[in-house]
């Protein structure tokens, strides 16, 4: 479920992303001057940012990047009391859902061979819903066809 102003509420479908998944980030970019980077790059690069901030940078701290994570214990809501485990730091990403496309028109024709009664019957069924065939074109009888009588007779003329 989306805030008021389209953000993703917490836990949304976010996915954890791993260290050689590539970002792009058009705008509102930190730590990173190109906007295309590895997750790992980036995490180093925020590693990198704490650690010159501190005096005293150890390997201890350095599990906060880590898989392994380091030490703690939390306060959690509906835990009684505090819990010990580890934590780490991660990068998560939640996709949006793809738009929708808009239904394009189809013509009558579609309809039919979309309709599954179409589908589902034989094909002498079927003919009886095409338009009757036209008995003046194009066909052949005794009265208007016969073969003793020159198609053209003007050009079969000596």
């Amino acid at each position: 479920m989306n805030n008021d102003f389209g953000i993703p509420t917490p836990n949304e479908n976010f996915v954890t992303l791993s260290d050689d998944e590539v970002m792009f980030v058009r705008a509102g970019r930190v730590l990173m001057s190109n906007p295309t980077f590895k997750v790992s790059e980036f995490l180093d690069a925020l590693a990198q940012l704490v650690s010159d901030q501190e005096e005293d940078w150890s390997e201890e701290q350095e599990g906060w990047f880590s898989d392994r994570g380091t030490r703690c214990e939390v306060l959690r809501f509906g835990n009684q009391g505090w819990q010990r485990g580890r934590v780490r730091i991660r990068l998560e990403f939640c996709p949006e859902p793809p738009p929708k496309l808009l239904r394009e028109s189809r013509s009558p024709r579609e309809d039919i061979y979309q309709d599954e009664s179409y589908r589902s019957e034989p094909r002498a069924e079927r003919g009886s819903k095409r338009r009757p065939p036209r008995d003046d074109l194009y066909r052949r009888n005794s009265e208007q066809w016969n073969e003793d009588q020159p198609i053209y007779p003007e050009l079969d003329q000596d």
